[in-house]
């Protein structure tokens, strides 16, 4: 080969090299920044479309952020549960949890997390900063109605935010936590799954702000007893392995349970087991809440 030409190869190569590197790492960081940045959809349907009538709760996080939310009452009812939505959703798509469970008499309280539906924030952070949102819920719950119990059930990311919390706090009496995760860290890379990609996602979110270690769910859930933890898992899970909810329960004390539900995906056991879902969320509340 003439040495121009291979000059020229050379050149071309290394464009092409240049091009890929650049390509990574515009996708590499529009990935993380929509991990921590999710987008932001206001809820379309509230509890009136579900035939419950609400009023609308606003309180601070202890951070400063100014959180929305609905309250659900029940006079009848000296317990009360929050439903807690995953990552980049908001209350709104959680009122199916609410209306079944309102439905079973218990008041109840949902509300968007950080960066999330009507709340203020810019920052998605996968359970490290959400159990602040959680916490401060309660403090609003215990000052508005001053339950005798509280439960709370939580979805994915709303799941895992809910065993930490109640792995920090005594408020909690029953958590529910519903395709929780153990580990952020260890779910950016199984959602990215492509060797090297994973690493540099998990690099940029945390230079956008995210923390991959502390407020950790398989750190706390140890914690939660002695009050009540379900877990529910579906088998088919693409995101959320069955093996986060059975390292969750091994690492829980008494009293816990664990439900692997047959051929349902991620947070899709209300759809595919509706009837025995219900049974089982009910149940679990009476026995822990009302018992």
């Amino acid at each position: 080969m003439k040495p121009m030409k291979r000059k020229e190869t050379f050149k071309t190569a290394l464009t092409i090299l240049a091009g890929f590197a650049i390509f990574i790492t515009f996708l590499s960081f529009f990935q993380s920044y929509m991990i921590v940045h999710p987008p932001r959809r206001p809820p379309i349907f509230d509890p009136s479309d579900y035939g419950m009538s609400y009023e609308t709760a606003a309180f601070e996080s202890p951070d400063g952020l100014e959180l929305k939310g609905w309250l659900i009452p029940n006079n009848q009812s000296n317990s009360l549960v929050i439903v807690c939505h995953g990552h980049g959703a908001n209350k709104g798509d959680v009122l199916f949890a609410a209306k079944f469970l309102h439905n079973n008499g218990y008041e109840i309280l949902l509300f968007d997390f950080r960066a999330h539906g009507e709340s203020e924030g810019y920052l998605a952070t996968l359970g490290w900063l959400e159990p602040n949102d959680l916490k401060a819920a309660i403090e609003y719950a215990k000052n508005r109605t001053n339950p005798e119990n509280i439960g709370v059930i939580g979805f994915s990311m709303g799941g895992t935010t809910a065993i930490t919390t109640a792995g920090q706090t005594n408020d909690i009496k029953a958590v529910i936590a519903d395709s929780a995760f153990a580990d952020r860290y260890r779910l950016i890379r199984k959602a990215v799954n492509l060797p090297l990609l994973d690493y540099i996602i998990v690099f940029l979110a945390q230079i956008q702000g995210m923390n991959m270690h502390e407020n950790l769910p398989i750190d706390y859930v140890s914690e939660i007893a002695p009050s009540a933890l379900l877990i529910i898992q579906g088998d088919q899970d693409r995101l959320v392995e069955t093996e986060d909810a059975e390292l969750l329960y091994n690492k829980a004390k008494q009293p816990k349970e664990l439900w692997l539900v047959e051929n349902t995906p991620h947070v899709r056991a209300y759809q595919t087991q509706k009837q025995e879902y219900e049974r089982r969320v009910s149940s679990f509340f009476d026995k822990y809440l009302e018992g």
